[in-house]
Protein backbone atom coordinates (compact mmCIF):
# COMPACT_ATOMS: atom_id res chain seq x y z
CA UNK A 1 0.00 0.00 0.00
CA UNK A 2 1.63 3.29 -1.20
CA UNK A 3 0.95 6.36 0.38
CA UNK A 4 0.35 9.61 -0.93
CA UNK A 5 3.77 11.22 -1.24
CA UNK A 6 4.91 8.85 -3.85
CA UNK A 7 2.29 10.18 -5.93
CA UNK A 8 2.65 14.22 -7.37
CA UNK A 9 -0.51 16.02 -6.55
CA UNK A 10 0.44 19.37 -7.46
CA UNK A 11 -2.61 21.07 -8.78
CA UNK A 12 -5.17 22.96 -7.61
CA UNK A 13 -7.66 20.61 -9.13
CA UNK A 14 -5.94 17.54 -8.11
CA UNK A 15 -6.03 18.55 -4.66
CA UNK A 16 -9.73 19.59 -4.86
CA UNK A 17 -10.87 16.28 -6.24
CA UNK A 18 -9.15 14.11 -3.60
CA UNK A 19 -10.63 16.14 -0.82
CA UNK A 20 -14.02 15.16 -3.17
CA UNK A 21 -13.31 11.79 -3.29
CA UNK A 22 -11.92 11.35 0.29
CA UNK A 23 -15.19 12.80 1.74
CA UNK A 24 -17.20 10.79 -0.69
CA UNK A 25 -15.53 7.89 0.73
CA UNK A 26 -16.03 9.15 4.27
CA UNK A 27 -19.48 9.26 3.65
CA UNK A 28 -20.01 5.93 1.71
CA UNK A 29 -18.32 4.30 5.07
CA UNK A 30 -21.35 6.27 7.46
CA UNK A 31 -23.98 5.05 4.86
CA UNK A 32 -22.84 2.01 5.36
CA UNK A 33 -22.55 1.75 8.91
CA UNK A 34 -26.37 2.76 9.21
CA UNK A 35 -27.15 0.47 6.91
CA UNK A 36 -25.69 -2.19 8.55
CA UNK A 37 -27.44 -1.07 11.86
CA UNK A 38 -30.84 -0.63 10.63
CA UNK A 39 -30.15 -4.21 9.50
CA UNK A 40 -28.86 -5.81 12.78
CA UNK A 41 -31.74 -3.56 15.07
CA UNK A 42 -34.39 -5.13 12.56
CA UNK A 43 -33.32 -8.73 13.22
CA UNK A 44 -32.48 -7.83 16.79
CA UNK A 45 -36.26 -7.07 17.07
CA UNK A 46 -37.47 -9.97 15.17
CA UNK A 47 -35.31 -12.36 17.42
CA UNK A 48 -37.46 -10.66 20.23
CA UNK A 49 -40.92 -10.92 19.01
CA UNK A 50 -40.33 -14.23 17.48
CA UNK A 51 -39.46 -16.11 20.99
CA UNK A 52 -41.72 -19.16 21.69
CA UNK A 53 -43.96 -18.29 24.37
CA UNK A 54 -44.03 -21.80 24.80
CA UNK A 55 -40.69 -22.52 26.51
CA UNK A 56 -40.22 -21.14 30.15
CA UNK A 57 -41.47 -18.22 31.18
CA UNK A 58 -37.90 -16.63 32.81
CA UNK A 59 -35.91 -18.46 30.08
CA UNK A 60 -38.43 -16.35 27.21
CA UNK A 61 -38.04 -13.01 29.25
CA UNK A 62 -34.18 -13.49 29.41
CA UNK A 63 -33.90 -13.79 25.53
CA UNK A 64 -36.36 -11.48 24.84
CA UNK A 65 -34.27 -8.47 27.12
CA UNK A 66 -31.52 -9.71 25.39
CA UNK A 67 -32.61 -9.09 22.12
CA UNK A 68 -34.03 -5.76 22.92
CA UNK A 69 -30.63 -4.70 24.43
CA UNK A 70 -29.11 -6.22 20.96
CA UNK A 71 -31.56 -3.64 19.40
CA UNK A 72 -30.56 -0.57 21.53
CA UNK A 73 -26.96 -1.29 21.02
CA UNK A 74 -27.15 -0.86 17.18
CA UNK A 75 -30.09 2.03 17.64
CA UNK A 76 -27.20 3.87 19.36
CA UNK A 77 -24.95 2.91 17.04
CA UNK A 78 -27.09 3.83 13.90
CA UNK A 79 -27.38 7.73 15.98
CA UNK A 80 -23.74 7.94 16.24
CA UNK A 81 -23.33 6.95 12.41
CA UNK A 82 -25.77 9.60 11.44
CA UNK A 83 -24.46 12.39 14.11
CA UNK A 84 -20.78 11.48 12.06
CA UNK A 85 -22.50 12.12 8.68
CA UNK A 86 -23.59 14.97 9.00
CA UNK A 87 -20.51 16.48 10.43
CA UNK A 88 -19.10 15.19 7.64
CA UNK A 89 -21.39 16.73 5.31
CA UNK A 90 -20.86 20.17 6.66
CA UNK A 91 -17.73 20.10 6.39
CA UNK A 92 -15.99 22.39 3.92
CA UNK A 93 -13.79 20.92 1.53
CA UNK A 94 -13.32 22.92 -1.80
CA UNK A 95 -10.97 25.40 -0.38
CA UNK A 96 -7.20 24.86 -0.14
CA UNK A 97 -5.84 25.75 3.18
CA UNK A 98 -2.08 26.34 3.92
CA UNK A 99 -1.97 25.19 7.62
CA UNK A 100 -3.58 22.29 9.25
CA UNK A 101 -7.92 22.09 10.22
CA UNK A 102 -10.67 20.62 9.52
CA UNK A 103 -11.16 19.64 5.87
CA UNK A 104 -7.42 19.93 5.43
CA UNK A 105 -5.34 16.84 3.82
CA UNK A 106 -1.68 16.56 5.53
CA UNK A 107 1.26 15.20 3.61
CA UNK A 108 4.22 13.24 5.61
CA UNK A 109 6.98 11.33 3.45
CA UNK A 110 5.48 7.91 5.38
CA UNK A 111 1.65 9.15 6.44
CA UNK A 112 -1.03 11.14 4.83
CA UNK A 113 -3.90 12.46 7.07
CA UNK A 114 -7.31 13.60 6.20
CA UNK A 115 -8.73 15.90 8.88
CA UNK A 116 -12.36 14.88 9.36
CA UNK A 117 -13.59 11.95 11.16
CA UNK A 118 -11.91 9.49 12.95
CA UNK A 119 -12.37 6.80 10.13
CA UNK A 120 -9.29 5.14 9.93
CA UNK A 121 -7.32 3.76 6.93
CA UNK A 122 -9.40 5.04 3.40
CA UNK A 123 -7.98 3.84 0.16
CA UNK A 124 -8.08 6.29 -2.62
CA UNK A 125 -6.49 4.97 -6.09
CA UNK A 126 -3.92 2.85 -4.05
CA UNK A 127 -3.32 5.67 -1.64
CA UNK A 128 -3.67 5.02 1.92
CA UNK A 129 -4.47 8.27 3.76
CA UNK A 130 -5.38 8.03 7.27
CA UNK A 131 -8.65 10.16 8.41
CA UNK A 132 -8.59 11.50 11.64
CA UNK A 133 -11.08 13.21 14.15
CA UNK A 134 -10.37 17.09 14.71
CA UNK A 135 -9.94 15.55 18.16
CA UNK A 136 -7.58 12.78 17.79
CA UNK A 137 -4.35 13.41 19.70
CA UNK A 138 -2.31 13.15 16.48
CA UNK A 139 -4.56 15.90 14.80
CA UNK A 140 -4.29 18.37 17.67
CA UNK A 141 -0.84 17.89 17.64
CA UNK A 142 -0.99 18.92 13.75
CA UNK A 143 -3.41 21.52 14.07
CA UNK A 144 -2.22 24.91 12.78
CA UNK A 145 0.58 23.39 11.30
CA UNK A 146 2.00 24.07 7.86
CA UNK A 147 4.39 22.15 4.96
CA UNK A 148 7.81 22.24 6.06
CA UNK A 149 7.18 22.14 10.17
CA UNK A 150 7.53 19.08 12.48
CA UNK A 151 5.88 16.78 14.67
CA UNK A 152 7.04 13.54 16.51
CA UNK A 153 4.85 10.45 15.67
CA UNK A 154 5.22 7.17 17.08
CA UNK A 155 8.65 8.34 18.89
CA UNK A 156 9.91 9.70 15.13
CA UNK A 157 10.26 13.35 13.86
CA UNK A 158 8.02 13.38 10.89
CA UNK A 159 8.07 16.43 8.41
CA UNK A 160 5.17 17.66 7.00
CA UNK A 161 5.51 18.05 2.83
CA UNK A 162 2.07 19.48 2.09
CA UNK A 163 -1.01 20.70 3.78
CA UNK A 164 -4.05 21.49 1.20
Amino acid sequence: MRHLENKVISTKQQKLKLKLELKAACINILQQRIANARQAMQQAQESANSEDKSSAGDKHETARAMSQLDRDMHARQEAEAKQELQLINKLTIDTLHEIVKAGTIVICKEYSFFISLGLGALQIEQQKIISLSPLAPIAKILDKKKAGDNFVFNGKTVEILDVF
